[in-house]
């Protein structure tokens, strides 16, 4: 899990120019998907730049504060910035005069995407119709769209050409034929887009399965493939099933089951108690649990629909605390994990409290702080009630004993 220390310092750079598109791109197509806190980092960050060279350097305490964010929405913030290409982070630890440990961080601006590559990217795109909705959508694209004027097609281009005007007059052993090393920095954006073409060649040949059956279709697998990240040999089955006896390739049906295989797919666990999330997984995992609702959540996990008990611990959840679906998704995932799959309202109720007391407003925060030494010990410091049981028989809500729950929460060694 990241972490910012105390006391650490940056340095920002970059190698381009935001052009008045630029802040229309960054304003009207990625703002709905970093919000406000992520797009004002970026901003910051970018005229930060102008100043790296006059003072060397910056703390994260500076721009905590020039934002007045926590140090939580702020790694946050950088992330989303790294996981949409608009940053890339680098870090490097030296001692200081007192043999302390000092990071240092070299933060490395990117530009956003054009208009056309964002809506060329599957990723991108997919993202952007997912937080504003079709309506929006379309105008958002209408506005990038350059249209051609109907009076255009009553003119003829009579352009003069290049080699009509020019001759380059080029003499032997002249510099400009030999390649540099092409080392110019150009204005491109980083693409979230990574498909190995060739070891998926490999592997279907491998299968004796022709790559001409999908040659004309290879865009749109590669667009599904980074959408939904199936694994390679899945996505080798799922072309083979898809493929009749005469070469015939059913993309649509491929589509389809990749999306059925994969899609809002949330990895469960081993039956470890463990709860400390990587560092890619902990941003994986955040993805999935603000994409889904809980009902959808519960229905994965238990590959059923969801008892009717909780559905209604769920909705008292939302009602009472007013928590989002991803917050209501952290603590469900967090307490399956701790209960070994069992859905013990008694626990989901003692840890929503919990997290409700200390302010959380979103999934990221419940999840850092599930994740912390903190959260283990208010828990274990709690003054626990005795649980009874209803006589009437008619409650089937799972109820754990004061002893199940301290030894539970003697569990929570992260």
């Amino acid at each position: 899990m990241k972490i910012l220390e105390k006391n650490s310092y940056f340095t920002v750079n970059k190698y381009f120019t935001l052009s008045q598109t630029d802040e229309q791109v960054l304003a009207f197509l990625y703002l709905p998907i970093l919000k406000s806190e992520a797009y004002s980092l970026y901003q910051a960050l970018y005229q930060y730049t102008q100043l790296n060279s006059f003072v060397g350097g910056f703390t994260h305490d500076e721009m905590l504060a020039l934002l007045n964010i926590s140090d939580s929405a702020f790694l946050y913030s950088r992330t989303k910035l790294e996981g949409i290409g608009l940053l890339e982070v680098y870090r490097k630890e030296e001692k200081d005069v007192s043999n302390q440990i000092k990071a240092t961080y070299l933060y490395h601006l990117l530009p956003p995407a054009s208009p056309k590559k964002f809506f060329d990217d599957i990723l991108l795109r997919t993202l952007l119709n997912s937080e504003v909705g079709n309506k929006r959508y379309f105008l958002l694209y209408s506005f990038f769209k350059v249209e051609k004027n109907s009076a255009d097609n009553e003119f003829i281009n009579i352009t003069t050409p290049f080699k009509d005007v020019y001759s380059p007059n080029v003499q032997e052993g002249d510099i400009s034929l030999t390649s540099l090393d092409n080392s110019l920095v150009d204005k491109k954006y980083k693409t979230q887009v990574t498909f190995d073409r060739k070891t998926l060649k490999e592997a279907l040949k491998k299968e004796q399965y022709s790559f001409d059956y999908i040659k004309k279709d290879i865009k749109e697998i590669e667009n599904t493939i980074a959408l939904y990240e199936p694994k390679l040999e899945d996505v080798v089955s799922i072309l083979i099933q898809n493929t009749d006896s005469d070469g015939i390739f059913y993309l649509q049906k491929f589509i389809a089951d990749i999306r059925a295989l994969k899609q809002y797919k949330v990895e469960k666990k081993s039956s470890s108690t463990d709860t400390d999330y990587g560092q890619s997984q902990y941003g994986q995992l955040l993805e999935k649990f603000n994409s889904i609702t809980p009902e959808d959540y519960l229905y994965i996990m238990f590959n059923a629909k969801p008892a009717s008990f909780m559905l209604v611990e769920v909705e008292k959840i939302k009602n009472d605390l007013g928590f989002s679906n991803g917050v209501i998704n952290v603590i469900l995932d967090y307490c399956l994990k701790k209960t070994n799959h069992e859905f013990n309202v008694n626990f989901i109720d003692k840890v929503a409290y919990t997290l409700s007391s200390l302010d959380v407003n979103d999934a990221y925060d419940a999840m850092t702080k599930l994740n912390s030494r903190d959260f283990e010990q208010s828990q274990i410091s709690r003054k626990r009630k005795t649980v009874k049981k209803k006589d009437d028989g008619d409650n089937d809500d799972p109820i754990v004993s004061d002893e199940d729950f301290n030894h539970l929460m003697e569990e929570l060694k992260l």
